[in-house]
């Protein structure tokens, strides 16, 4: 049974069955994946996946059925599953089926030559990341991952309200982790991530130096002593501090009673060098598409302005709970899920400084560069945190000597109203759904807990 014909008995189950209105949600994919280990192939995975995902209004509910296998055994299976769901539900959540949009971007996520490449130039590129790693420097000891993946994954949602959408995307990604020792005889470790959409950008050279540095640059870390600092979060910290938060700028949260921003629209709630937008529209991003979970055409929107609190996110029905439009922030998570919100490419705006420049600013303080225990020393409601943390000294202007064994503590939403500069390093890292970003950001005085 081919895909059309599937749907179209599906649609016609669904009707006989007493479902109201309904919609298919397709999710297909392929990835690769190369591990190496001293000039060797550790792990070698090729896989493809695929699922459907039926919801529909039964009896005044929206129920949820999901399958792999797109069979006539499948549509009984699914139409069934959707009944029985819907009448667990003991309430009606307000959930609808969208017409679809009038018209839907333009938008490039799909690189073709991806399917050029074949399994053994990806392998070669592997070895030879490893081999850049080994050579960029002697106290490099052994290389803990070194991997290139591949990932393409397609898209579709076909409804009985004729709408029908579908998108393709593409990732060519490298991931390595050196561990280098120092005179001392302690190790030190990196962990650096790069992905493009198109394989001739894919940068492994850069990727292998980056990691070596960052590396070499950790030996000989040790504490400072307790007090207030002049604070810098450089922009892989300053990120892990964003997705830590971001629930408190979802809909769906708001909704729940989760997030203090809930009806504080127009209000001041950052400083005047702080936007903060949610953009699925940009290019070369790793969240970019041209429609949301529900088949809404996205669109690019502040989330701060300049401070100033403009919006939460919103799928349709956590909008129509709030009195406002969807801002096309609908998700879910793979197809069998539930229809949820999420941003797409999320990011602290750039400034036009670089990070030196605003460590010059700075004059004495310090950086972090990496936080720890997130899920556990930080709260996503109030915004309190207290953080592991590693990073370097900043003396007179200049990043000083690594730094370790410290705790990090404040507020999130008194960090965004302390930002004194933002730096022009936004750099998005990883694939997915969601991509949640940040440039380096200097936000004054911050309590740090060392020795």
């Amino acid at each position: 049974m081919n895909r059309e014909e599937f749907i179209k008995k599906l649609f016609e189950g669904a009707a006989r069955a007493g479902i109201t209105e309904c919609e298919a949600y397709f999710s297909d994919g392929e990835s690769f994946d190369v591990d190496v280990l001293d000039g060797e192939i550790k792990e070698y995975s090729v896989s493809e996946s695929k699922g459907v995902c039926l919801r529909g209004l039964y009896a005044g509910r929206m129920g949820y059925a999901s399958t792999q296998v797109e069979d006539e055994s499948s549509v009984d299976m699914l139409v069934e599953g959707v009944k029985t769901n819907a009448m667990l539900l003991e309430t009606d959540e307000g959930e609808s089926i969208f017409e679809g949009s009038k018209e839907y971007p333009q938008v490039d996520t799909f690189n073709e030559s991806i399917l050029s490449v074949s399994p053994e130039t990806k392998i070669a590129q592997a070895l030879e990341m490893e081999e850049l790693v080994k050579a960029r420097d002697p106290r490099v000891a052994r290389v803990d991952g070194c991997e290139i993946s591949t990932a393409v994954r397609e898209i579709r949602i076909v409804n009985s309200k004729g709408m029908d959408v579908q998108g393709k995307s593409s990732s060519y990604g490298a991931v390595v982790a050196p561990v280098v020792i120092g005179e001392d005889g302690k190790p030190g470790m990196d962990y650096q991530f790069s992905f493009s959409k198109d394989p001739d950008k894919l940068d492994i050279a850069g990727l292998s130096q980056k990691a070596v540095d960052e590396a070499i640059g950790k030996l000989g870390a040790t504490s400072v002593p307790s007090g207030q600092y002049e604070c810098v979060f450089r922009r892989d910290a300053a990120g892990q501090l964003l997705r830590t938060f971001a629930g408190v700028f979802s809909g769906e949260s708001a909704r729940k009673g989760m997030s203090l921003l809930k009806g504080r629209e127009g209000e001041k709630i950052a400083s005047d060098c702080v936007t903060l937008t949610d953009d699925p529209l940009l290019m070369d991003a790793p969240a970019t598409g041209a429609f949301d979970a529900e088949g809404v055409a996205r669109f690019s929107k502040d989330v701060i302005k300049s401070g100033t609190f403009m919006t939460l996110l919103h799928n349709r029905l956590t909008a129509k709970e709030a009195g406002c439009a969807t801002t096309a922030n609908a998700s879910k998570a793979g197809y069998s899920g539930k229809v949820a919100v999420a941003p797409s490419n999320m990011f602290i705006r750039p400034g036009e400084i670089t990070p030196e420049k605003l460590y010059a600013q700075v004059g004495d303080g310090i950086i972090i560069t990496q936080l720890q225990g997130t899920h556990s020393g930080a709260n996503p409601i109030s915004g309190d945190f207290s953080l592991a943390a590693k990073g370097y000294l900043i003396e007179a202007g200049k990043q000083g000597r690594p730094v370790e064994q410290i705790t990090v503590a404040g507020n999130f939403f008194e960090i965004l109203k302390s930002i004194k500069a933002v730096a022009d390093d936004l750099e998005f890292d990883m694939p997915g759904s969601s991509a949640i970003a940040s440039p380096t950001i200097y936000v004054g005085t911050i309590s740090i807990a060392g020795i």
